[in-house]
């Protein structure tokens, strides 16, 4: 057994989605009808039943091959094929069968392409705004090596929410996110922010930050004028992954919750199994004010 492994605590265990389940059997299929990928599967997410099981599920474009190595990540790392140019379209036929009223699309990082992919983004926005004109559209999206150009694409799709995470404390960069940059990161957040477009960042426990140094991200979070914030534990996917530094207990993720919200953050899901895309609906709701 791996020398840092330690187990998983029972209130971070949740059941393998169960492939019997009228909902799930729904979603497969669909998934498969249109030879559509979700982040649910590939990065092997513990929501993923709960989130079948409502009839939804977080697309996953421009293949499942990352050219990015994030240490955390369960996704390949590797040269990705080239685009599925008619994938706007199975996304957005996708959403039209599921019945989404909110869907969240987001992608692997794609530095081979010229914009990033940021086109494909748009695209696929408005594919599915053509199909489905009352559907909320979430993105959440790389960080387009802080290219104004491509931002600007993505600007110009006008999603709902723009969501680009933050992951993880900046001294830890080095080690969880070599190919990023802390501070790009809160810059692109801002610069879409000052575009008018609701935006949201998430960051994971257990790598090993201080207190301190999460405090410290959520008020630069906060800084650049951030919305929406997502904070959950670090799980380890593989022993090819970081290992867990420590497994945080549900009263510090309420407390980190107390804390982001004295800091004046609008809308935040902190818990152990919060993700990028848990309670999304619930949260951009809670922002517009419903």
């Amino acid at each position: 057994m791996d020398k840092n492994y330690v187990r998983l605590p029972e209130y971070l265990k949740r059941p393998i989605a169960s492939t019997d389940n009228k909902e799930n059997k729904s979603v497969r299929k669909i998934l498969s009808k249109y030879n559509l990928n979700t982040v649910c599967d590939n990065a092997r997410c513990p929501n993923k039943s709960t989130c079948y099981g409502c009839l939804t599920a977080t697309f996953l474009i421009m293949g499942k091959v990352c050219t990015r190595n994030c240490r955390f990540c369960n996704i390949q790392s590797n040269i990705p094929e080239p685009l599925n140019t008619k994938e706007p379209e199975n996304i957005a036929n996708a959403v039209r069968e599921l019945k989404l009223d909110y869907v969240v699309i987001t992608s692997v990082t794609r530095d081979d392409l010229p914009d990033g992919g940021a086109y494909h983004f748009k695209k696929t926005v408005d594919m599915i705004r053509k199909l489905n004109k009352n559907t909320k559209i979430e993105i959440l999206t790389p960080d387009f090596k802080g290219n104004k150009e491509a931002l600007d694409i993505i600007v110009e799709a006008k999603p709902d929410i723009f969501n680009h995470n933050v992951e993880t404390v900046p001294s830890l960069y080095k080690k969880a996110r070599p190919m990023a940059d802390y501070r790009q990161s809160l810059d692109v957040l801002k610069y879409i922010k000052d575009k008018g477009i609701i935006t949201k960042t998430g960051i994971m426990t257990g790598l090993g930050e201080t207190k301190e140094e999460i405090i410290q991200t959520i008020k630069d979070i906060k800084e650049v004028n951030t919305d929406i914030l997502t904070i959950g534990q670090y799980i380890r996917p593989s022993i090819k992954h970081l290992e867990v530094k420590k497994y945080y207990r549900e009263e510090d993720f309420e407390e980190l919750k107390q804390i982001a919200l004295q800091i004046g953050i609008k809308a935040i899901v902190c818990a152990p199994l919060a993700r990028s895309s848990y309670m999304a609906k619930e949260t951009y709701l809670e922002v517009i004010g419903h």
